[in-house]
């Protein structure tokens, strides 16, 4: 018994947690690409970054043409960046009233595969959203997490020699005419919700960022760590 609890030990899955609050995407993007740089060449440690952005839109690798149902002076007017990024997946947006998650993550030594952690944070999702008495599921249409064919959670990830970056983002209470302006996921036919509009009421961002944790934690069998940001206090600012 005791050398079972001695091997457990060392494959501790230990996760710093990082509330970033409100946040630029470049400014998150760039530190995402820093920190995934760090555990390539073995230091550092394994990270969850949590944020709320200011109104993006960003391309997965595969897709450098937005995909767009407004002109490129119609989003100009609405004030929303465009920016290119490494992730998979097409189209979608970022904004105030969504919860994102991004982990950087060594998957090989949490023997994990790619496919088996991006189910893994559909499952956190769906968790999530079952503390709201919600029922997310997967669907063919594509990775990320639905309700009764709605899309509410959309996922893209990029993997370098097992190392993790960008991850998934939670509708809790956005701004939701903001996706009229383009094919979210490079599908026009998808309909995105959140989770204010399918429980009918307002939904508070910092319990929802909560739940993510307890279930990531959960779901991947992880140890999540909070930890402050330098420079900020602890909380979310």
């Amino acid at each position: 018994m005791r050398k079972g609890n001695r091997r457990m030990e060392q494959h501790r899955r230990d996760i710093a947690v990082y509330d970033l609050g409100t946040t630029s995407y470049g400014e998150v993007h760039e530190l995402q690409k820093r920190l995934q740089e760090q555990r390539r060449e073995g230091g550092g440690q394994d990270t969850l970054l949590l944020t709320e952005h200011r109104p993006v839109f960003t391309l997965g690798r595969s897709h450098p043409t937005p995909n767009l149902r407004a002109s490129a002076e119609t989003i100009r007017q609405y004030g929303i960046e465009i920016v290119q990024t490494e992730r998979g997946g097409d189209i979608t947006y970022h904004g105030p009233g969504q919860l994102v998650a991004y982990g950087i993550i060594d998957l090989k030594a949490w023997e994990l595969g790619v496919v088996d952690y991006a189910h893994a944070l559909e499952d956190v999702v769906i968790g999530v959203l079952a503390d709201w008495g919600l029922r997310g599921e997967r669907n063919e249409a594509g990775r990320g997490v639905w309700v009764d064919g709605r899309k509410i959670a959309s996922l893209g990830l990029n993997v370098r020699r097992w190392i993790t970056m960008h991850g998934i983002a939670l509708n809790i209470d956005p701004d939701m005419s903001h996706w009229d302006l383009i094919n979210a996921c490079g599908m026009p036919d998808v309909e995105i919700t959140s989770m204010a509009t399918e429980v009918g009421r307002q939904v508070a961002f910092e319990e929802v960022q909560a739940s993510f944790v307890f279930h990531f934690g959960r779901v991947l069998e992880a140890h999540p760590q909070k930890a402050a940001v330098p420079g900020r206090d602890a909380g979310r600012g």
